[in-house]
């Protein structure tokens, strides 16, 4: 091989390597940027100062006065704020509940496809200190629900739950312990 040929092998070789160098470095440089900025979305914009009486009102939904474990947060956004309540009920009170809140022919649903343990939320429910219950299989049931959401011709009278209802929620139930019950509430505000 002649020396011009080597050295445009050399060369060639060179700009290869640092090409891929550089598409590395970029990729690593944005996968931290991508990083730092989901980080930075979820710790911002949470309003101080709420509480799951003052939330519960909010949305609309009745936190019943046996309730344990009562948490709340909100986080303030520039199209909406998005209102998270969690409590836990024993498993028959919660029974109960859901019976006020949801329509008599709509059926919860079991968590079929979970998001797995990276999953990141813009509005997490770990900020209460519990687990995401998008990432939970094993009892947990959802629902979504609005106000007015059936015709009452069609189901009859509305649960007063639902009646009192000022947002659309997400609901979650998580019979997380024998006897107990975790409800998770989400609800995006316009």
């Amino acid at each position: 091989m002649s020396r011009t040929a080597r050295l445009t092998v050399i060369i060639g070789a060179a700009v290869l390597g640092g090409a891929a160098a550089l598409i590395l470095g970029l990729s690593l440089l944005a996968d931290t940027v991508k990083s730092d900025q989901a980080e930075k979305e979820e710790k911002c914009c949470w309003k101080k100062g709420v509480t799951s009486a003052s939330l519960s009102r909010k949305v609309g939904v009745r936190i019943p006065d046996d309730a344990t474990e009562k948490r709340a947060a909100l986080k303030t956004g520039s199209r909406y704020d998005t209102a998270l309540l969690t409590f836990t009920l024993p498993a028959k009170e919660a029974k109960e509940y859901l019976a006020d809140l949801k329509p008599p022919d709509e059926e919860m649903v079991s968590n079929d496809h979970p998001e797995g343990p990276d999953y990141r939320p813009t509005a997490p429910f770990r900020r209460l200190h519990v687990p995401e219950p998008e990432t939970l299989t094993e009892g947990l049931r959802t629902i979504s629900l609005c106000p007015d959401s059936a015709p009452v011709e069609e189901v009859g009278e509305e649960p007063p739950g639902l009646k009192r209802l000022n947002h659309c929620v997400r609901l979650f139930t998580h019979d997380f312990e024998p006897g107990a019950t975790r409800l998770y509430i989400r609800s995006d505000i316009e």
